[in-house]
């Protein structure tokens, strides 16, 4: 038996033993802030920041009224907001302020779509100022082609809600395609 095999069944004896005897302890810190809803699953057992749950709030009915065609999902922008756009695709880099992203990067990219995007929620995750975002969504190209594009955001509010910060990590690839037809 090598000594990696060892150490890992060490650590699941020990890992078992501390769950049969209860002497598992939650610290308040890794109790207080992780939120996970995947669809219609939550973990009952972890609690939840009233932070976290009011920005999980904001995103969840922000994505719903987007879905519904009501309202723009960027309207959650603070004017000052920093986005970044992974990758090394051409809309990659970071945007100072909502009318630069707007103006530089979402514009652009519906200038090259005869269709409003379709967003459909995967997963939404929220741990204090912070939640993620997993969403898909579909459009159709001015070329007559299906845009199909998959992102995770991740977005920083402020104490009065407004997304501050955000990360967003896509398919640049696909996006690429689209803006060279």
């Amino acid at each position: 038996m090598t000594l990696i095999t060892k150490v890992i069944l060490l650590l699941g004896a020990c890992a078992i033993s501390a769950c049969q005897s209860g002497t598992s302890q939650k610290s308040e810190s890794n109790m207080a802030t992780l939120h996970s809803t995947s669809k219609d699953q939550i973990d009952d057992n972890v609690m939840v920041s009233e932070t976290a749950k009011r920005n999980q709030k904001i995103v969840d009915d922000a994505f719903n009224n987007w879905v519904a065609g009501k309202g723009s999902f960027f309207d959650l922008l603070a004017d000052d907001v920093v986005w970044q756009v992974t990758g090394k695709a051409p809309f990659s880099g970071v945007y100072r302020g909502k009318q630069e992203f707007m103006d530089k990067a979402v514009t652009p990219i519906n200038d090259f779509l005869s269709t409003s995007i379709k967003p459909e929620l995967i997963d939404i995750n929220a741990s204090e100022d912070i939640v993620w975002l997993q969403w898909k969504g579909i459009a159709t190209a001015k070329d007559g082609g299906q845009y199909i594009n998959e992102y995770a955001w991740k977005l920083k509010f402020d104490a009065e809600g407004k997304v501050i910060r955000a990360d967003a990590f896509l398919d640049t690839y696909t996006l690429s395609k689209l803006v060279r037809q």
